[in-house]
């Protein structure tokens, strides 16, 4: 049997048209790279603005997601205060106020919860950035600067 370039022609043309189709066309069940977050974003987390005031702790979110938290806290108060992260199944205005650290009207950080991270005090006007990795669980903000605590500064946050 004689094998022409019309022959050979039509016996490789449904292969190269086969591999043509299976390298152009796109599963819709697999994500382009576009739908893929890329590392450098997964690694930056979450970013959490936070206002300090007479007599609030206002953040931007009050769930993230774990992992990586930067808090941007920026004291827009007319005084002092801190911003306490604290680790706690207690809700936030159920904390008991004692004494903490020889001062009085102050909840007590080691009872209370785990003290993952704090700014220490912050002259009215200034802004810290405090940055957390945070495990899923519920967490508590708050200033506990003497009698700021039982004035309202405290609020609930979530790690989911």
């Amino acid at each position: 049997m004689k094998i022409t370039a019309r022959w050979m022609l039509m016996i490789t043309m449904p292969f190269v048209l086969l591999g043509t189709a299976c390298s152009s066309s796109k599963d819709a069940s697999s994500p382009s790279t576009a739908d893929v977050p890329s590392t450098d974003a997964a690694a930056a987390g979450e970013t959490v603005s936070v206002s300090l005031n007479q007599w609030t702790i206002t953040p931007t979110a009050t769930t993230v997601p774990s992992g990586p938290v930067t808090f941007d806290v920026t004291n827009d108060g007319t005084m002092t205060h801190e911003f306490v992260v604290l680790q706690t199944e207690t809700a936030a205005s159920e904390i008991p106020i004692k004494s903490f650290e020889g001062e009085t009207d102050r909840i007590n950080e080691d009872t209370a919860g785990t003290n993952v991270g704090e700014t220490g005090d912050m002259e009215a006007g200034t802004s810290q950035t405090l940055k957390l990795d945070l495990a899923p669980g519920h967490y508590v903000l708050v200033c506990n600067l003497p009698s700021h605590y039982g004035l309202g500064m405290h609020t609930d946050f979530t790690v989911a």
